[in-house]
């Protein structure tokens, strides 16, 4: 060591050779403790992750029920642009498929399928709602509301990239589908009644496995996008090494809580349309003689089932967006130590 002071002297580890110790840091001396914030700083139990969807829900409604609005207020623009251009084209056949009783029970069978298929594709469309929401859940460890404009600024430069995520996972959904879906429609073709019908259930359940698995392995490329403000490719690729530990947790937590979300929501909204129900029957019993009121009566009740039908999906969707951003910061802390470096950002703050 020679001359070198070892009181003031260190050695640095990556070449072996003595150098002048750093300072020390300066006391910081006491300080209150951080405050505490809506979601807790460690790893979540199971049920602490479901009830963590409800209490961000609450947190900040404007920016998860609010952002789930408008994009549902979009998709359904769309949807109703498809469906009506769909009717326009097909009109003749839609009169002579009324004519038909059999074919007409069997069209709506299979117009009741495809109300499921639709609910299933629109999961794309939480990635997005998550990306708007993760910045928001990043902020509640520190008990610090998030409003819809200021995370809508945070995103910048990464909104794009929101959207593109969204599309392809919605590609992925509907490819799937359509894969599927091709030999039914081949063996219909070649009148192979039993083999379409035998395959088309087959699919229906290969698709909805299929579905469930590439949409858990890839339900945080939306929250990493967002917060660790990653690429497409960079976010499939975190989501797939977050989602390779605890998969049937995390399947347990997210599937239980679409489910009970969805119960919640037909619960409060089921006597709200049999109210409105009543009333159209009353309000065209009451006006048996006027054709004018009875359709402003049918118009105006259509639209309030609509307006709760995209009230119920807005409402289903944020908390399941919430939850979903839930995971994914529980699972960084589970598997990286994602909760000391909240602590220590809290303390700094």
């Amino acid at each position: 060591m020679g001359q070198t002071n070892a009181w003031t002297s260190e050695v640095d580890w990556r070449t072996g050779r003595w150098q002048p110790r750093s300072p020390s840091p300066p006391s910081r001396g006491w300080q209150p403790p951080p405050p505490r914030g809506l979601l807790p700083k460690r790893p979540l139990t199971f049920i602490e992750a479901l009830d963590s969807g409800f209490r961000l829900l609450r947190f900040i409604p404007t920016l998860s029920i609010g952002s789930s609005l408008i994009v549902f207020t979009l998709w359904s623009l769309l949807l109703t642009a498809i469906g009506a251009l769909i009717a326009v084209q097909f009109l003749s056949f839609f009169n002579d498929l009324s004519g038909n009783e059999d074919a007409a029970s069997g069209f709506i069978a299979l117009a009741q399928l495809g109300s499921v298929a639709l609910s299933l594709l629109s999961l794309g469309l939480a990635h997005l709602l998550s990306g708007l929401i993760a910045t928001g859940t990043r902020a509640s460890f520190g008990a610090r509301r998030t409003t819809l404009s200021r995370a809508w600024k945070s995103l910048s430069g990464r909104r794009w990239r929101l959207i593109a995520a969204t599309l392809l996972m919605s590609g992925i959904n509907l490819g799937l589908l359509l894969v599927l879906a091709a030999p039914t429609l081949l063996f219909a073709t070649a009148d192979s009644a039993v083999l379409a019908f035998v395959w088309a259930g087959l699919a229906a359940l290969l698709w909805f496995a299929a579905l469930i698995w590439i949409n858990l392995r890839l339900a945080f490329v939306g929250s990493a996008i967002a917060v660790e403000d990653l690429s497409v490719r960079a976010g499939i690729r975190r989501s797939w090494k977050l989602t390779g530990r605890g998969f049937w947790r995390m399947l347990g937590q997210l599937a239980l809580g679409y489910f009970l979300s969805n119960q919640l929501v037909q619960l409060i909204i089921t006597p709200i349309v049999f109210i409105v129900s009543l009333l159209l029957g009353i309000g065209i019993t009451t006006t048996a003689e006027s054709a004018t009121a009875q359709a402003a009566i049918a118009v105006v009740s259509v639209g309030l089932l609509l307006g709760l039908t995209l009230i119920s999906s807005a409402v289903l969707f944020a908390y399941f967006a919430c939850l979903v951003t839930v995971c994914f910061f529980d699972q960084q802390m589970r598997s990286e130590g994602l909760d000391l470096v909240l602590i220590r950002a809290e303390e700094d703050r």
